[in-house]
């Protein structure tokens, strides 16, 4: 999550209702950004004249757009907000999605940021951000940066167990880590995941309850392809790998995923690690986590996890030269390590 001094300090803020004139949200955690950029639009008022008193900008934008848009005044109130996203400014890496400024746009970003006034809060709020940019360090200088990553395993946990009480329903320890451990990463994952076990569970949300409406994540899919393998169901490893093909996810994606918790598996295992938390700190994944990957170590030998992470590569050459499709690699693949279990 951000860091916990931006996260004070902007609480007090909004708790004061003193906003700085400018805001540069960025990180991956999406629900925290949309969380505090709400209560700072809540802050300033737009008198019925949002045409005015609300511009946002999404995506880049010409020149002349952020000029209007920064030189623009507030109309009947004292403020009003300029909502940028996804602008790219704070770059300075070419990609295939992303164009950092050039040096006249960089100079006209440096000024503006230089002079910002007293009637218009700047929101920024951006996924590709760079802290060596030029850019950010003038924004940091003038306003206030806040970079919301991924909340933590066990402040994810705690955040479940009081949504649940809110609402009037109980959720254990155990099954709160067991939920947070099974969805896709980020808090508005979680957040419909379990306003999904809210509707369907009684008083209290049990695990069998998560099994059976919670939609699962890929890694999570993929631990269960390594179980089926283990106990040598078939049936249930092609299950779900049909499944994760109708939900478009790559074959190769699926075979990577399996390398890497094949990889983890035999670290662990080379390391003679046999306890969980040892294990979470070693692969810097939560104790539920680490469980699954020493439940998984055990039941395979050093061997076949050597075999399972070094064929990969291989695999990978085959797929690039067009000897072997994607999809039937992945099978081939799957078959392989099966028959080395008998």
């Amino acid at each position: 999550m951000a860091k916990k001094n931006d996260i004070i300090e902007l609480k007090a803020q909004l708790g004061k209702k003193q906003l700085q004139n400018m805001y540069l949200f960025y990180g991956e955690e999406e629900y925290l950004k949309e969380l505090y950029i709400k209560k700072i639009f809540e802050l300033v008022p737009d008198a019925g004249l949002e045409e005015f008193n609300r511009i946002v900008i999404n995506g880049a934008a010409s020149y002349d757009e952020y000029d209007n848009a920064w030189e623009g005044m507030p109309m009947m109130t004292d403020k009003r907000i300029l909502m940028i996203r996804d602008s790219n400014i704070f770059t300075i890496a070419r990609s295939k999605d992303v164009s950092p400024p050039n040096e006249e746009e960089r100079e006209f970003w440096l000024e503006k940021l230089s002079r910002l006034s007293e009637d218009t809060v700047v929101i920024f709020c951006e996924k590709n951000l760079d802290k060596r940019s030029a850019l950010y360090k003038a924004a940091a200088k003038k306003g206030m940066t806040v970079n919301c990553e991924y909340m933590k395993p066990a402040e994810l946990k705690s955040w479940v167990i009081k949504k649940a009480l809110k609402s009037g329903k109980r959720i254990d320890d155990e099954t709160a880590e067991y939920l947070v451990s099974v969805v896709d990463e980020g808090l508005n994952n979680l957040e419909n995941e379990l306003d999904k076990l809210l509707h369907f569970s009684d008083d209290v949300i049990y695990r069998s309850d998560i099994d059976r409406v919670v939609s699962k994540s890929v890694q999570i899919k993929v631990f269960e392809i390594i179980d089926g393998i283990t106990d040598g169901d078939t049936n249930k490893v092609f299950d779900i790998l049909n499944d994760l093909r109708t939900q478009k996810q790559s074959a190769f994606g699926t075979l990577y995923l399996i390398y890497s918790n094949a990889e983890k598996m035999l670290h662990l295992r080379l390391l003679r690690i046999t306890n969980r938390n040892e294990a979470a700190a070693v692969l810097g994944c939560s104790p539920w986590m680490a469980r699954r990957y020493l439940d998984g170590a055990r039941k395979f030998s050093t061997e076949a996890l050597y075999k399972m992470t070094t064929r990969v590569p291989e695999i990978d050459y085959e797929i690039k030269s067009g000897t072997i499709s994607e999809r039937r690699a992945l099978e081939q693949y799957i078959f392989e390590i099966m028959e080395s279990m008998k």
